[in-house]
């Protein structure tokens, strides 16, 4: 089997077990591949300042497809970044986002996203829990003056709150005046909205593209659905078995469940470690 020369991975689900840690399987698996000439890249609704310590852990100093590919970029531990592409959501559709919501679901934790930066208003129950599962404090911030400003560019927005209000919400951002702008839930109490096109696999056809590769030289592992056209675009899309039976038909593997040591198994095939 040829080597791949580029490794793709999802982070929630996928590389971390249900714990959310990294197994020490995957660790040994993933150096491995290093070792013998492969790059790993981490592709996440996370910021890269969110996914610097995984790397960390995995050994590995490589680009990154951050906000599910609106921003691919190299961090440092002082959060400094070497962009090398991005997808920004116009600044007048932040405005208005945030402006509707706040005046009509107070309720709602409204987060942007931008380079590093986390910004919310409050640090209140919904920014603490998204704090902890991600291991760093947002900053907060007057959000409607800071959008205003568009000194930096927002490359997602985040709302949380309560089911029933993330419909309510998902339902008027699809209206004709929020063109430009694609939102998904990622669980029931998230809202996560990014610029029209923005998905994990649009930004890695540009990465293969600047690395002079093509998608057969990839392997990429995902758990759901925001990763299924990734894993479809590369030479070997491998689902993680808890995956949604839609997914896993839709790669060309399907390994066990992310907390087991299946991204080792699959790595294995391709590099003895």
């Amino acid at each position: 089997m040829t080597q791949p020369k580029l490794i793709l991975s999802d982070i929630d689900g996928t590389l971390l077990t249900d714990e959310a840690t990294i197994l020490p399987a995957t660790i040994t698996g993933v150096q491995a591949a290093v070792q013998q000439g492969a790059t790993m890249v981490l592709a996440s609704a996370r910021s890269p300042k969110g996914m610097w310590g995984l790397a960390q852990q995995l050994g590995i100093d490589s680009t990154m497809i951050a906000y599910n590919g609106a921003l691919t970029a190299k961090t440092t531990a002082d959060d400094q970044l070497q962009v090398f592409e991005e997808r920004p959501i116009k600044p007048t559709l932040t405005q208005q986002i945030q402006a509707l919501i706040a005046e009509q679901w107070p309720q709602a934790s409204i987060n942007i996203y931008s380079n590093n930066q986390w910004l919310v208003s409050q640090l209140g129950a919904w920014e603490q829990q998204e704090a902890a599962g991600i291991g760093y404090q947002p900053q907060v911030t007057a959000l409607a003056p800071w959008l205003a400003q568009a000194k930096a560019p927002v490359h997602k927005m985040l709302v949380m709150a309560d089911p029933s209000v993330i419909t309510a919400i998902d339902q008027h951002l699809q209206a004709p005046a929020f063109n430009g702008i694609d939102a998904y839930r990622s669980k029931d109490t998230y809202l996560e909205i990014v610029a029209t096109g923005v998905s994990k696999a649009a930004a890695l056809e540009t990465l293969i593209a600047d690395d002079q590769l093509s998608s057969a030289d990839a392997i990429a592992f995902g758990d759901n659905f925001n990763d299924l056209a990734m894993l479809e675009l590369v030479g070997v899309g491998v689902a993680m078995g808890n995956a949604p039976k839609a997914v896993q038909q839709g790669a060309d593997l399907v390994t066990t469940d992310n907390n087991h040591n299946g991204i080792q198994q699959v790595l294995n095939r391709y590099f003895k470690s």
